[in-house]
């Protein structure tokens, strides 16, 4: 596909811009008749302002393996976005004989990643978090992806905000990429710049800075992705990365921010060969897949795609396969988040 000239983005910008002030009327018209609710215990969400690609589901597992550490029994309340059920669904022990088309492929990941966890996925966040709890008996949910959701109070609004594309092109839902503006920080109990290695020190003092304006004084937390570890498609057993070391390795990912897992890939010693961006929540079949592996080479995916991936690709597939699993590393602020979520507990 010809990638657009910059007139023709402008003249799209444009013409979506009106659809742009509907979505915020409509927003706001949304939080101000929907009112909040508490649940039985403390909750925190972890949200974004903008659509999808901020590293959010890293940092809800960074998160729950903090509170799993301090002896909670968090639970997660998710949607569970593209799955192909609407019936609510409880996945616990790490989400044992669940496949991603019932779960979503993000609340799958969450409960391979965490299985202490238990993962409450359904689009009605509030019913069913009363609707499990006997049941699993939460001391603390997460709300995932919840800066918008107004049905439920929260203790503690944790959002995250991409340094290689924070704010777009500064407008709303459909014209930009924002949900809302980025004055809506304000809200934000804490607030976590992802990607910082993807910009230079200039740029990331500038977006600090311009957190601190829009958030009412507010220092980021600033983080990016490392702790580079390579598995098999289980998520468990070690992937020998000497092995990848060839001349070059393809990559496959279908996630919000395909330029950050080259970026990882890069930075943890591999040469690409070609790259195979596909968009978010991908569905993939397996004539796609033996097209993708028909070069016989070695390929690396996320661990997003590897709780889809696992079902579908043959023997000689899987041998050829490495999962890059990547984990937060803070540059700034381990102690600021630490501190947030423990005192918004009590």
């Amino acid at each position: 596909m010809t990638p657009l000239t910059n007139n023709q983005i402008n003249t799209m910008t444009k013409l979506l811009y009106p659809f742009s002030i509907i979505y915020e009327l409509l927003s706001n018209a949304d939080r101000f008749l929907k009112g909040s609710k508490s649940l039985p215990a403390p909750v925190i969400s972890i949200g974004n302002l903008t659509w999808g690609g901020t590293g959010k589901t890293p940092v809800v597992i960074e998160l729950l393996r903090f509170l799993v550490k301090n002896n909670l029994k968090p639970a997660v309340l998710t949607r569970g976005y593209n799955r192909g059920s609407k019936v609510s669904l409880l996945v616990r022990n790490g989400g044992i004989g669940i496949n991603a088309a019932e779960s979503g492929d993000e609340p799958l990941l969450i409960a391979k990643s965490v299985p202490e966890a238990d993962i409450i996925i359904g689009a009605d966040r509030y019913n069913n978090a009363l609707r499990f709890a006997k049941e699993i008996k939460a001391n603390i949910y997460v709300l995932d992806d919840g800066f918008q959701h107004w049905k439920i109070r929260r203790n503690l609004d944790i959002v995250c905000v991409n340094a290689a594309n924070p704010f777009g092109n500064g407008m709303l839902i459909p014209a930009g990429i924002l949900r809302e503006k980025p004055k809506a920080l304000k809200r934000a109990g804490l607030i976590i710049i992802t990607n910082a290695d993807m910009i230079d020190g200039g740029k990331l003092q500038k977006l600090e800075s311009d957190i601190k304006k829009y958030s009412g004084g507010q220092s980021p937390v600033v983080t990016y992705y490392g702790n580079y570890e390579y598995t098999k498609l289980d998520l468990k057993t070690k992937f020998d990365i000497e092995r990848l070391k060839q001349p070059e390795v393809n990559i496959l990912s279908g996630i919000g921010f395909s330029d950050g897992f080259k970026n990882s890939v890069e930075k943890s010693g591999l040469k690409i060969k070609q790259v195979h961006n596909l968009k978010d929540h991908q569905k993939y079949d397996y004539n796609m897949l033996k097209e993708i592996y028909s070069n016989n080479d070695f390929c690396v995916i996320t661990a997003k795609d590897a709780v889809k991936l696992e079902s579908l690709l043959d023997d000689k597939m899987k041998e050829r396969t490495a999962v890059l699993n990547v984990t937060p590393q803070f540059k700034t602020g381990k102690e600021q988040w630490e501190k947030a979520i423990l005192q918004n507990l009590k």
